[in-house]
């Protein structure tokens, strides 16, 4: 008899949506649809925003690049092709590199290479070119990874595309924090290409290539480790854990190829360092999570030693309802539900997180949305879910008239918490067992 926690042997019915051979897409879809004039305010909505959002990513293209954060893996790649990748995680070497690149470094200040060294090899092909036209170069890549991971969210997205007519990559499009990563030049379009390849994976079965596909996203692996501690070990998936293990030691070695036995030493000190030696990177007020949205709101009532307690509150308490509600509904639910608690769970709970890592919101917001649009949520749970769409989409747009907004990203949080709350309540629920 199988054991009861195996991955591969599991005591009850995979409970998944009853696919079609039509990208996947539910096989009752529902009969509803937006009139269009709902249709048309919705696709002129995302347009705007995409504009609006486009329109604040251009600012970077033709202010050069103590505005980007290019500078940071251009920073890290001539350290690289200058032969000292041996001293990557050094400040005063990456503050020699930096000036030596971007003379104007000392008056924005430092802001250095502090991922895993493997990552550096995604940026390769750019190492060569001048620095604008690396960004432009690196912007188109991103657009093309964003309709890369429109159509790969297709099978997930039958329901939301029949009741709206609109395709996904204009939601993607219309996200601000996804347009963000064209001008800053950032890494997180990659990292949630590579979240929902390991989601497709985990839907066909293929749960060792999952977790292997995850561990490769551990260039924020801060992000990468919640997320499969949340999906892979508290399901008992432990052949995604062994991919997990596996593409977790490829990275490093890659990564120990490139530093040298100094990474062992130099990345943790790096890392404790950081936030003291160049704070400018670690502004809570800029973080769109529980660390951002407290600390900002109670700043002028508490210090920050009363503030912490609070936030380390408050993040076990979403973090542990979140682990033990998919600890206790093993097994039976499907990967899109999963990934999309554990994506939220991660975001409001995380230390470190900037505007460009929300890009990973997308994929919860249009599960969920997908849910509603096929009828799973009740009234009052679809106008909740409706409200936190419209905060995280309305938030470039509010910005327009009010830019102080622009430095309060930690306002975020508020939808967030709110679309956390919908994603727990979709996965409490089970889905029909197939026939």
């Amino acid at each position: 008899m199988a054991s009861p926690t195996s991955d591969d042997s599991q005591p009850a019915p995979v409970r998944q949506p009853a696919v079609s051979n039509d990208d996947m897409t539910p096989s009752s879809p529902t009969t509803f649809r937006l009139p269009p004039a709902l249709r048309y305010a919705l696709a002129v909505f995302l347009v705007m925003s995409m504009a609006v959002s486009a329109r604040q990513a251009a600012y970077y293209f033709s202010h050069g690049p103590m505005v980007s954060d290019l500078r940071i893996f251009m920073t890290g790649l001539d350290m690289m092709r200058s032969g000292e990748g041996r001293q990557l995680y050094r400040f005063d070497a990456q503050e020699a590199a930096q000036c030596r690149l971007y003379p104007e470094t000392p008056q924005a200040g430092l802001l250095p290479f502090n991922h895993l060294a493997y990552e550096l090899l995604l940026y390769w092909p750019v190492a060569r070119l001048p620095y604008r036209t690396a960004l432009i170069v690196w912007a188109v890549f991103n657009l093309g990874l964003t309709f890369l991971i429109a159509w790969l969210m297709k099978p997930y997205t039958g329901n939301l595309r029949r009741v709206t007519g609109i395709p996904v990559a204009l939601y993607l499009l219309g996200f601000y924090p996804v347009v963000y990563v064209f001008g800053e030049g950032q890494d997180s379009l990659i990292f949630l290409l590579l979240v929902v390849l390991s989601l497709r994976a985990l839907d066909h079965g293929r749960t060792f290539l999952a977790g292997f596909i995850l561990a490769l996203a551990c260039f924020k692996f801060h992000l990468a480790l919640a997320i499969a501690f949340l999906v892979f070990l508290l399901p008992r998936r432990w052949r995604a854990l062994a991919g997990f293990a596996v593409g977790g030691g490829l990275v490093v070695a890659i990564s120990l190829a490139i530093v040298g036995p100094n990474l062992a030493a130099d990345y943790p000190t790096m890392l404790r360092q950081q936030e003291t030696m160049t704070p400018w990177g670690f502004i809570p007020w800029f973080m769109p999570n529980l660390r951002g949205l407290l600390q900002w709101g109670l700043s002028r009532r508490l210090d920050i030693g009363e503030i912490v307690p609070i936030i380390l509150m408050l993040s076990a308490v979403i973090g542990s309802a979140a682990a033990y509600l998919i600890w206790r509904c093993w097994p039976g639910q499907d990967a899109r539900r999963l990934y999309s608690l554990a994506i939220l769970t991660t975001v409001l709970v995380s230390y470190h997180l900037h505007m460009q890592d929300l890009t990973m919101a997308v994929l919860p917001m249009l599960v969920l949305l997908d849910l509603a649009a096929g009828g799973e949520f009740s009234l009052a749970w679809v106008t909740l879910l409706l409200a936190a769409v419209a905060g995280l989409y309305g938030y470039r747009l509010t910005a327009e008239p009010f830019p102080v907004l622009l430095v309060r990203g930690c306002l975020l949080a508020v939808p967030l918490l709110l679309l956390w709350l919908v994603s727990y309540k979709g996965y409490g629920r089970r889905p029909p067992v197939n026939e």
